[in-house]
């Protein structure tokens, strides 16, 4: 009893270590989801220029692509991820070793570990991207309607489209900020407004934000009354997400029960294997364990690829 009321007291210490930590970090992020990043640049004394160029590189836009794959390259730059290039090694040696001791501790046959390690690590990597992405284009998305609102009163009051989008640079937060201020900037150094929205939307990727280019383009090309034009569009958003976040929370069950499917018989192994840890020896020692192994994961993957589409809805 007496080990017991230890590790009670062992456990709730990490608790409260864990919260600490988990409040601290979450407290800082908080604070710089409000900041800017361009207009920062610009108070610390940079000029317009060096700015516009220093977001570009970091985002992997400008000269110094991360990658000669495009498709991974625009998915690091949606992602907003701005890593200097020893940060990204780094960050990808501990992931690598990181699946590599999951592989080790899953399973003793080598050629499977080799083949654990290199499905885990880039999978992970992969993941990881793809949700900061999505976060960030929810982001700009929610963020959007406000943003052409700004617009729209800035129009009305008499200002032209450029002094309008320049005022979203510099009044909105990130990400929308930042965007629409490298926006303004390309706008400033020579570029017409369609080629310069159009790369926007290639770095955020959201298809909201495509209407918006094909709206302007439109209305540069046969006239109308832009302002209202973009009222309109603001509101059209705003029913858009709201219809989305009636949509998922529909298909929460369906999403729940997928993700505990996906992740049962993972949790399955590691419990058996830790209960009775030489349980799956015979597997192993009959020589088509690597076999077995690799044909459930595949038919898994399959599986999974079915959950997904069945909660995945177009909208």
């Amino acid at each position: 009893m007496s080990i017991i009321v230890i590790y009670g007291f062992i456990f709730g210490a990490v608790l409260l270590v864990s919260e600490a930590i988990l409040r601290r970090l979450f407290g800082a992020r908080s604070t710089n989801r409000e900041i800017n990043t361009r207009m920062e640049r610009l108070k610390a004394g940079s000029d317009q220029l060096s700015t516009y160029q220093s977001l570009l590189n970091e985002r992997g836009v400008g000269r110094s692509g991360i990658l000669s794959l495009e498709w991974f390259s625009r998915l690091y730059r949606q992602s907003g991820l701005m890593l200097t290039l020893p940060r990204r090694v780094l960050y990808t040696l501990v992931i690598m070793l990181g699946a590599w001791i999951l592989a080790a501790w899953l399973t003793p046959d080598p050629v499977l570990q080799l083949i654990l390690t290199l499905a885990i690590g880039p999978g992970v990597i992969l993941a990881l991207i793809i949700r900061v992405r999505t976060r960030r284009v929810a982001k700009f998305v929610a963020q959007l309607p406000d943003s052409l609102d700004i617009i729209v009163r800035s129009m009305n009051s008499g200002h032209p489209l450029t002094s309008a989008i320049a005022l979203v640079g510099r009044e909105m937060p990130d990400p929308i900020g930042s965007e629409f201020g490298i926006l303004s900037d390309q706008l400033t150094f020579g570029s017409e407004l369609d080629d310069a929205m159009l790369r926007m939307v290639d770095r955020v990727g959201a298809d909201e934000l495509n209407l918006l280019a094909v709206t302007v383009s439109v209305q540069r090309s046969t006239g109308g009354n832009l302002s209202e034009i973009l009222e309109n569009l603001s509101s059209m958003i705003r029913d858009r997400a709201m219809l989305r976040n009636k949509i998922r929370a529909i298909s929460a069950e369906g999403r729940i029960t997928a993700i505990i499917m996906a992740a049962f018989p993972f949790a399955l192994y590691l419990m058996i294997s830790s209960m009775v840890p030489t349980y799956f020896d015979p597997v192993w020692e009959s020589g088509h364990g690597t076999t077995v192994v690799v044909s459930i994961l595949v038919l898994m993957s399959f599986g999974l690829l079915i959950l997904y589409k069945l909660v995945k809805f177009d909208f």
